[in-house]
């Protein structure tokens, strides 16, 4: 990996430096950090799992962390559909505005009309207070 972490948003985020996430952290682990995404790029419940060191892809992790992001993943899907009534959990990994690992879990609920695409690449948002709430509810369930 090229030394890019010098200026890393997310390497920010976890200094606690700058664009901190809204409700603050919801889980920080050995390996992996989770936070509720800017109110502005989805829907309620839209979290982002984020690698704690600096790293690009699954490719560049250790077996350890890649255990572990896959139970963090069975974890965390369970939690949000129960939490949010989500009926899917979309996982989005692209990587390029920020090359650091990183993953979004987009919950799409029965009533939303659109689906896979269609919904990810909609307008959604939604308002600080019910992100703070949710990412209480998150936290008990994750025990953190």
């Amino acid at each position: 990996m090229d030394n890019t972490k010098d200026s890393c948003l997310i390497c920010e985020k976890h200094k606690g430096i700058d664009h901190q996430p809204p409700g603050g952290y919801i889980y920080k682990g050995k390996y992996f950090s989770i936070c509720h995404a800017p109110l502005a790029t989805g829907p309620l419940g839209t979290v982002f799992i984020e690698s704690n060191r600096h790293l690009l892809d699954y490719a560049e992790m250790t077996q350890e962390e890649l255990a572990a992001i896959g139970s963090l993943l069975g974890q965390i899907y369970q939690h949000l559909k129960k939490i949010t009534g989500a009926e899917r959990i979309y996982q989005v990994t692209m990587l390029e505005g920020v090359p650091h690992f990183h993953t979004w879990l987009v919950p799409r609920r029965n009533s939303d009309q659109e689906k896979g695409v269609a919904f990810i690449s909609k307008d959604l948002t939604c308002q600080l207070a019910d992100v703070q709430g949710f990412s209480h509810k998150l936290q008990q369930a994750l025990g953190s």
